[in-house]
């Protein structure tokens, strides 16, 4: 049951680090966020809402594309989402993420649970409420800024300062066709390089061209087909490439459940 797992996560992940977990979110990127309704998040000011860009953020295409977009409209009733995950490098490893849409609100928004990898490389996050558009992306996100703060010792504030600035200026979006099970559906292709030019890592040039790729798509449950963070090879230096990639694996429907009991009301943080 939904109240069972729900007492479950809080017995490991206090409400308190719940609340610091959502709150960088919102940090991460505040403007879009708003633009999403995701009302799990901290809420904030007017005054903090327009000194963080909330105007420039409607006006990026990326943040539309991302965070503006109801990717979970065509899922109508409860179901798990499975993504493949494969890390690429000397520290490889293939294993699976699981999204689960246990509740659809009246208003159309989901309540939302995630099963990040397995075993020893299993990372909890907790359930987010109130969503239109598909959260995995930011749990995927979140997770690669901490892998890069524990990589090169700096915050994991100034990594998502970075992507949240290359989001709302510097992407590229394009439409493009993909191939999805030998057919070709059409695709909004989302790039960035957020770190291209920063002068600390003239000593960590892979992190300087690392690049992320998101795939979007309505001919798949959840509107997300791809995601990638991506580290080029670079011979003259030894450095192999690196990276972690996640992809649309399948879908199943779950059982109706009764609306969690530990949950904090929506709109508001635990």
């Amino acid at each position: 049951m939904v109240e069972s797992s729900a007492r479950s996560h809080a017995d490991r992940f206090p409400r308190s680090s719940a609340r610091v977990f959502l709150a960088t979110l919102a940090t991460l990127l505040l403007p879009a966020a708003l633009l999403a309704g995701a009302a799990a998040l901290a809420p904030v000011s007017a005054a903090e809402a327009e000194a963080a860009g909330t105007a420039n953020a409607a006006e990026a295409p990326a943040a539309k594309a991302l965070f503006s977009t109801p990717h979970l409209a065509n899922i109508t009733h409860p179901v798990t989402l499975t993504y493949a995950f494969t890390r690429q490098g000397p520290d490889g490893f293939t294993d699976i993420v699981r999204e689960d849409i246990k509740i659809i609100h009246p208003d159309g928004t989901k309540y939302v649970m995630f099963n990040f990898l397995s075993g020893d490389h299993h990372v909890f996050y907790p359930a987010l409420d109130g969503y239109r558009g598909n959260p995995v992306f930011m749990v995927f996100l979140e997770h690669d800024v901490n892998e890069m703060r524990d990589e090169t010792g700096i915050a994991a504030a100034w990594y998502r300062n970075r992507i949240r600035a290359a989001f709302l200026d510097g992407a590229e979006v394009k439409q493009e066709k993909v191939n999805l099970g030998g057919r070709e559906v059409p695709a909004t292709l989302v790039t960035l390089t957020p770190f291209k030019g920063e002068e600390r890592f003239a000593q960590l040039p892979q992190i300087a061209a690392k690049s992320y790729r998101f795939v979007l798509s309505d001919a798949v449950p959840g509107g997300i087909l791809e995601i990638a963070a991506e580290m080029p090879a670079m011979p003259d230096q030894g450095l192999p490439a690196r990276g972690e990639r996640l992809v649309f694996q399948g879908v199943k429907d779950d059982p109706p459940e009764a609306a969690p009991q530990e949950t904090a009301p929506k709109g508001t943080t635990p």
